[in-house]
């Protein structure tokens, strides 16, 4: 591929092709294009490509292609955390979402609210811990928030009434 703007060899690898030129192949290529950067990405799903992707899809959503590309790095990703029984799988919310099988629709409807609005949450950056917990349920699951610390891994409750300050009584 072409790429506009950027003086590149055309049989570069693409673990060697700038951010630029990854962004210019999801935005102007054709899927001979992406096949490299598909293979890529299943060959090495947490590799630095599979991460720059993601922050791409993430940072300059394309309209359909983002949660086709998401969702492929999730596939990826589950396939090698399949494997290594001690990694953990690591999920966008559209593409765990996916792994359950569910549509956005049918995710919204459990949530009380539209499809529309459930897609923006999907794409959301930032998202409330009371939002995710809603999310989780809806999935059929249950929010865990957990803290890694150097020796240790620690599960944080938020809310709890036991991490709350007692008042004094008054006389």
């Amino acid at each position: 591929m072409i790429h506009r703007h950027l003086d590149l060899d055309s049989d570069l690898p693409v673990r060697e092709l700038p951010l630029a030129a990854l962004h210019d192949l999801l935005e102007r290529g054709d899927l001979d294009d992406w096949r490299p950067l598909l293979q890529e990405i299943e060959e090495r799903p947490n590799g630095e490509v599979a991460r720059a992707v993601a922050r791409l899809v993430d940072v300059y959503p394309m309209y359909g292609t983002s949660s086709l590309l998401r969702a492929w790095l999730d596939r990826c990703r589950h396939r090698v955390a399949g494997s290594h029984r001690e990694e953990r799988e690591v999920f966008s919310l559209a593409g765990l979402r996916l792994a359950l099988g569910l549509t956005q629709s049918e995710v919204a409807r459990v949530l009380d609210i539209s499809q529309s609005d459930y897609s923006k949450l999907e794409r959301r950056k930032d998202v409330r811990v009371s939002t995710l917990r809603a999310v989780a349920n809806a999935l059929g699951g249950l929010l865990r928030l957990e803290v890694e610390l150097p020796e240790r891994t620690v599960e944080v409750e938020i809310g709890s009434a036991a991490d709350k300050p007692r008042q004094k009584r008054r006389p």
